[in-house]
């Protein structure tokens, strides 16, 4: 089949908030960057205005990726869209608990999400399959209607771990061998094939960009005991 166009995606995710560095679920909760995670949203605005000269810019409504975005904007006067179609996971009564106490609360929830069910979902929020649904379909509107060669979604963990899925063709319960860490890029090309698009990640997670920056440490990668399914609810 011809490629009818291409373009190219960027997906960014958030800086750091003292939420993450908690261990915190926040899923749609509204929590703004700390001090580093301001930091980074100038270095990777910084990035992104060094390597991008014209790019349409789509931004999840909530705070944390809000502040994300500024220094890129500030930088390059592009547009920019809020849409909350792109913004992280539901985790209903879960958000603003940490991953210990959704353990000792819920440990048979907590085993259901671990073990990749894709019909599991917290009380009040969304389900894996329902999620990931909402992320691909979502981004798919968005990468057809953009006119400029590039997009750029400033968004979350969960969301870019959706889109690694769909366009790697992962199943649920495939095994996590990847990280988004707090204001990583994440790059796909898009081809056009008779108008149906066919996503092809050429990085996943990259902070590679950041050894240039020497002001402080850039990122804060804590381990945490769950896996990361499909939403990280951070």
């Amino acid at each position: 089949m011809a490629v009818n166009k291409t373009r190219r995606l960027l997906l960014v995710r958030h800086g750091e908030t003292d939420w993450n560095a908690e261990g915190r679920i926040q899923g749609m909760l509204d929590v703004p960057l700390n001090a580093l995670g301001l930091a980074q949203a100038r270095v990777v605005g910084d990035e992104l205005a060094r390597t991008i000269e014209v790019a349409s810019v789509i931004c999840s409504d909530l705070v944390r990726t809000r502040e994300t975005a500024k220094p890129l904007i500030e930088a390059t006067g592009f547009d920019i869209g809020f849409d909350a179609r792109i913004r992280e996971r539901h985790f209903g009564v879960l958000q603003g608990r940490t991953y210990a106490e959704w353990r000792a609360e819920d440990a048979a929830g907590m085993a259901r999400y671990n073990a990749g069910d894709p019909d599991y979902g917290p009380e009040g929020g969304e389900t894996a399959r329902g999620f990931l649904d909402r992320c691909v379909s979502a981004i798919t509107d968005m990468v057809t209607a953009c006119d400029e060669k590039t997009l750029v979604l400033v968004t979350h963990g969960g969301v870019v771990s959706s889109m690694y899925r769909h366009s790697q063709g992962l199943g649920f319960h495939s095994e996590r061998t990847w990280s988004v860490p707090n204001a990583s890029i994440s790059e796909w090309r898009v081809e056009y094939r008779d108008d149906a698009p066919v996503f092809y990640c050429e990085r996943i997670g990259d902070v590679a960009y950041f050894v240039h920056h020497d002001e402080r440490r850039m990122t804060n990668d804590a381990s945490h005991e769950v896996r990361d399914v499909v939403g990280q609810g951070r």
